[in-house]
């Protein structure tokens, strides 16, 4: 009889919890409550990913006044890219001029960043975890194609109203 009675309610529970993935929030308590929380995963906001996609499109020109003010006074940026991290406020302009030395060395031109839909993006009042696939592509000398796929990891604070970097990781595909 316990047999029947526990897995009535793990059936139960299982069905509302389907219920609950493809209810809408207003109209669900369950749901209403874990977002009241302040954590859900969302679609991403456009201001977040405004300074995501200024981060990412700054280094297809190398434009450092476009990270000028994107980071946090305590941001780490981690790239594949010799020296490998930068920190602090200035972190996000270090990690341009590493790309663009990187791009001159291996004389790499028309180099872009293609950015696609973010892959997770969850967010609470004032932080924001995102992880955006990129691929960066270009030519190489004598015409050859330059390509590289891979995801950029973001973690951004809210401070004083505005969206900054705390922490930008790049991973290769290769990497995974």
């Amino acid at each position: 009889m316990i047999k029947k009675v526990l897995l009535v309610s793990a059936c139960s529970l299982l069905t509302l919890s389907g219920y609950a993935c493809y209810a809408n929030i207003a109209d669900n308590p369950f749901l209403l409550k874990i977002a009241s929380r302040g954590l859900a995963d969302t679609i991403p906001h456009k201001d977040v990913m405004d300074v995501v996609k200024a981060a990412i499109h700054a280094s297809n020109s190398f434009n450092e006044q476009a990270v000028a003010d994107l980071y946090t006074p305590n941001a780490v940026v981690a790239d594949d890219e010799p020296p490998y991290s930068w920190n602090g406020p200035t972190a996000g302009i270090q990690w341009i001029n590493a790309v663009e030395r990187a791009v001159k060395e291996n004389r790499i031109r028309k180099f872009k960043a293609e950015i696609e839909q973010p892959s997770i993006y969850q967010q609470t009042n004032d932080n924001v975890y995102v992880v955006v696939p990129v691929t960066y592509t270009g030519d190489l000398p004598g015409g050859d194609p330059f390509s590289v796929r891979g995801a950029f990891t973001f973690v951004l604070r809210q401070i004083n109203n505005k969206w900054l970097i705390k922490s930008q990781v790049w991973m290769r595909e290769k990497g995974l």
